[in-house]
């Protein structure tokens, strides 16, 4: 591909501020050639900011057709499933944020329009870019604690985004827009417990809302049910005044175990010798990989897989999907497979 991949940014919010626009001048042969967003103020914001030469739309169709090669979207959850179809259909790749859908069947068909058009779909699922997350499912499948027993998955916040991430962005707690918690948070988690421990078969869980201004889910408590034979339980909320969380992965032969709060260190913790029953040390790191936006520059350009295309946010997707479905039963649901 001859010159500078341009690059249009679709979502001129918190997200692009934060993630992807940063992400993106970081990356090499990379032209961010055009934003667009339904508020003008928020791209001439996001121009400013740093500095960009980009042409700017406030209609999605000019935007598709102003000549680029890819696009990242950066929009409310709702709009993710039809905006990447009509990028794909246009010709161009697609880095799209979590979740990349409301449901597995919407998931899935973004999933065949990427195969279809020979285009790279890509997943903003950021923890298979930190090196202690990667860490933790390389010695999960690695066999370091050998068979898993048991998953434990804690996350909480002191607040919603709307309140704290991206003040006044209420599209996060708000259901016509597929707000709430486990869209939020838990499709990250859930997606890491696929991803370190194999496939969940059924999840059953209890879902509540102890905001009064919300109409979304703001807390959640999933058991899961692993296709090896192992037990998981996922926590989510919204409401805990401090905030936090826990990763814990019991196996037959060891413990892993992480914090957020205590710099994510990850402890191996081993059995050991009479007197002295357990060992802990800091499990090795691998050394940092290429950020999201790197990587989908380098899946465009052929030099590397995405480490989370979109069979990978579709699974996770799916993983949510029955969190819902069975909060709102009060009964197992299969998570559906593909």
């Amino acid at each position: 591909m001859a010159g500078a991949l341009k690059i249009g940014v679709l979502g001129c919010g918190k997200i692009a501020h934060e993630d992807h626009v940063p992400g993106l001048l970081g990356s090499k042969g990379v032209k961010i050639a055009a934003l667009c967003d339904p508020l003008p103020e928020q791209m001439e914001a996001l121009s400013a900011k740093f500095g960009l030469d980009a042409a700017k739309f406030t209609d999605l169709a000019a935007f598709l057709a102003s000549g680029l090669d890819a696009v990242v979207i950066c929009t409310p959850n709702r709009l993710h499933p039809d905006q990447t179809l009509a990028a794909l259909k246009a010709g161009l790749h697609v880095l799209c944020e979590k979740p990349m859908a409301p449901t597995a069947a919407a998931a899935d068909k973004m999933v065949s329009a990427a195969r279809n058009a020979g285009k790279i779909l890509q997943i903003n699922h950021t923890l298979h870019y930190w090196p202690a997350f990667i860490a933790l499912a390389e010695s999960v499948r690695r066999g370091d604690i050998g068979r898993v027993v048991h998953f434990r998955c804690l996350r909480t916040h002191d607040s919603t985004p709307d309140v704290g991430w991206s003040p006044g962005a209420t599209w996060f707690v708000q259901k016509v827009w597929n707000g709430g918690i486990v869209l939020d948070i838990g499709v990250h988690m859930a997606e890491l417990m696929h991803w370190a421990a194999g496939p969940v078969t059924e999840i059953a869980a209890m879902t509540s809302r102890r905001l009064a201004h919300i109409d979304v889910p703001d807390n959640a408590a999933a058991l899961m049910r692993f296709e090896s034979g192992a037990t998981g339980v996922l926590e989510l909320s919204w409401t805990i005044p401090c905030g936090g969380g826990l990763l814990e992965v019991y196996g037959e032969k060891g413990t892993l175990r992480m914090g957020f709060n205590d710099g994510m260190t990850l402890e191996l913790i081993t059995p050991g010798r009479p007197g002295k029953p357990v060992r802990v040390r800091a499990a090795k790191l691998p050394p940092k990989p290429p950020n999201s936006q790197q990587a989908f520059v380098r899946a465009i350009l052929g030099k590397a897989p995405t480490p989370t295309p979109g069979e990978v946010g579709r699974d996770a997707v799916a993983l949510c999907e029955a969190v819902l479905k069975s909060g709102e039963s009060g009964k197992f649901v299969k998570v559906r497979r593909f």
